[in-house]
């Protein structure tokens, strides 16, 4: 049981229920971190206009996204995270589970453009463990045609996971 008392969809009202309107326009639940951050309605507000920043991303792709999300709430162990992930990979974008399972073992073979495939090995190596970032990698990718906008993009959607999953444990959401 959580340790909140979140504000459910069907009670959803203010910048809560315009938060949880683009789900239901979609045709999509209110995903269960969403929910919990419902306590706090304009710190929903804020998360709702940056994750509309990275869907209108210019340069990162949903299936590039996905596979951020995926890998690192994996590294994380945030289950919830991890299966919604996989279930965007594989219904909106097509892959096999074979496909996502490699993705999570190497993420340089992600069924992926290959400068795609760059970014993601690096975020997932970086968020893991900071210390392991270099100049090589960010020259690497710039030459691959990242500008710093996107490469910082990338990661700090990354870290967004981290600091998820780990309310998600701390406010027991999924028990």
């Amino acid at each position: 049981m959580p340790l909140l008392n979140i504000v459910p969809p069907e009670k959803a009202e203010g910048k809560v229920k315009d938060a949880y309107s683009i789900f239901e326009k979609m045709g999509m639940p209110v995903p269960l971190p969403l929910q919990m951050i419902s306590v706090s309605p304009e710190i929903l507000a804020i998360q709702m206009k940056v994750m509309m920043n990275y869907f209108k991303h210019p340069t990162l792709t949903l299936p590039l996204l996905a596979h951020i999300r995926l890998l690192v709430a994996t590294g994380e162990n945030y289950p919830f995270c991890m299966n919604f992930n996989r279930e965007l990979l594989r219904g909106f974008v097509g892959l096999t589970d074979e496909q996502i399972d490699a993705a999570i073992k190497d993420p340089k073979s992600a069924a992926l453009q290959e400068k795609d495939r760059e970014l993601l090995a690096y975020v997932v190596k970086v968020v893991a463990d900071p210390a392991l970032s270099d100049k090589k990698d960010i020259e690497r990718l710039r030459e691959l045609g990242w500008s710093d906008g996107d490469i910082f993009d990338a990661v700090n959607h990354g870290i967004g996971m981290v600091t998820a999953g780990m309310a998600f444990k701390i406010f027991k959401m999924g028990e």
